[in-house]
């Protein structure tokens, strides 16, 4: 009885093993991979992970961009404006049904304006399809939640009082 318990358990292991990655974690690698290249301005690799028909709402409050050569481009322009930036993700969650998936998550962002540090932080939602066995986004909205206001002048020093 102890044998066959034990080939029943590494039975049970071995299928654990053996199963491959969750669809929920691929999908979590793609989120991976397109904050990475956003990162480093890599556009060849964001376009890898998104559909050709894509939509987005940009967290400046313009226009929804439709397509991937146009949100490409706001890529591009953004990376010129911003350079280099570190992006931290936070409080994802990802839902699935079937081939269809939507993925939220707050960000915080630092990056470099010029010559003057900047912080934002926001929101982001990505819908994505399963094609051809890969993850795919179809829509991105992402919102800039809060950025602090420009860095002011520190106001000179007071005399210290007389003693």
């Amino acid at each position: 009885m102890r044998a066959l318990v034990a080939a029943v358990a590494v039975l049970a292991l071995a299928a654990t093993l053996g199963a491959g990655p969750t669809e929920e974690e691929r999908i979590e690698t793609v989120i991976e991979a397109v904050i990475e290249a956003y990162q480093a301005g890599d556009a060849e690799t964001l376009a890898r992970h998104y559909a050709p028909e894509v939509t987005m709402i940009p967290a400046d409050y313009g226009p929804p961009v439709v397509g991937w050569t146009n949100v490409a481009q706001r890529y591009q322009q953004a990376y010129a404006q911003l350079g280099k930036m570190e992006l931290l993700r936070e409080n994802t969650r990802i839902l699935r049904r079937g081939k269809l998936a939507w993925a939220t998550y707050q960000w915080r962002a630092v990056t470099m304006v010029g010559k003057e540090l900047r912080e934002a932080q926001g929101h982001t939602t990505l819908i994505l399809e399963k094609r051809g066995g890969h993850w795919v986004i179809l829509h991105n909205h992402t919102s800039l939640a809060a950025m602090p206001p420009e860095p002011k002048a520190a106001p000179p020093p007071t005399a210290a009082p007389p003693r």
